[in-house]
């Protein structure tokens, strides 16, 4: 992977206790706790090989590779310029030779993204579907929060298919879209883990973790939810560990 200049202004920020450093734009895209409880999330150990759908600046799969030192990643961005800064950030990281980004889109993907050939898949898409809401005026925001030409069932269906056999595809989105996943995933022959996710003590949750692990049949595990903050704001002892101290969120019964 070759050394890239960012293309647009860029901060650098910490996460994971400082185990991770990376760029962001000063302006549109920026990095979201999501993609810290998406990384934490994926079953990775030594040696396996992920993929990082719709990466971005590079957070989910830095984050990953600062938890499970010797898996390999790729991140598939459609944004250049997010790719750019990503690749950047890699050699801050360390992770010049184990993480690589590729400019591409999942409806097309480039030769590099290989079918049946990742162990763990994890992914952010859009929240929101396409006309379903006002557009941020920032294109880069935009493309990362509006559906645009790829669905969420475009999205679900190139993850999966992606996956080698017992591999485990991962994704976070909105909690009332939960429907619609599981939906899909019954057309896939795997077990399917979900994970409410609640901003605060008392709170509906907003946003949900789903997991399918490829090939495994079983009922849908509908597992405790992760509360991120006490009532005061401050974080929950659970949710502390994951953000700050790196460990993993497990998806499956204890």
């Amino acid at each position: 992977m070759s050394t890239a200049k960012t293309l647009l202004p860029a901060t650098k920020i910490n996460l994971l206790g400082n185990r991770v450093q990376l760029y962001q734009p000063v302006e549109g895209f920026r990095v979201s706790i999501d993609a810290i409880l998406l990384a934490a999330a994926v079953p990775a150990v030594n040696g396996e090989q992920a993929l990082d759908v719709g990466s971005g600046t590079g957070a989910a799969a830095f984050c990953l590779g600062a938890r499970v030192a010797g898996v390999r990643v790729h991140g598939l961005e459609l944004q250049n310029d997010l790719v750019s800064i990503a690749r950047t950030s890699a050699f801050l990281n360390g992770g010049k030779n184990k993480i690589d980004f590729f400019i591409g889109d999942l409806l097309a993907p480039p030769n590099n993204i290989q079918q049946n050939s990742y162990n763990h898949i994890f992914a952010n898409p859009p929240y929101m579907k396409a006309k379903s809401g006002q557009v941020p005026s920032n294109p880069s925001k935009a493309l990362a929060t509006i559906e645009g030409n790829a669905s969420l069932s475009d999205w679900l269906d190139f993850c999966f298919i992606k996956l080698v056999w017992k591999g485990t595809f991962t994704v976070v989105h909105r909690y009332d879209r939960l429907t619609e996943i599981l939906d899909h995933f019954r057309q896939f022959h795997g077990r399917v883990a979900v994970k409410p996710l609640i901003t605060k003590v008392g709170n509906d949750p907003k946003r949900v973790l789903v997991q399918v692990t490829k090939g495994i049949s079983g009922p849908i595990l509908r597992l405790p939810s992760l509360v991120l903050q006490e009532r005061t704001g401050e974080y929950t002892l659970a949710a502390e560990a994951i953000l700050r101290h790196a460990k993993q969120l497990v998806m499956s019964e204890s």
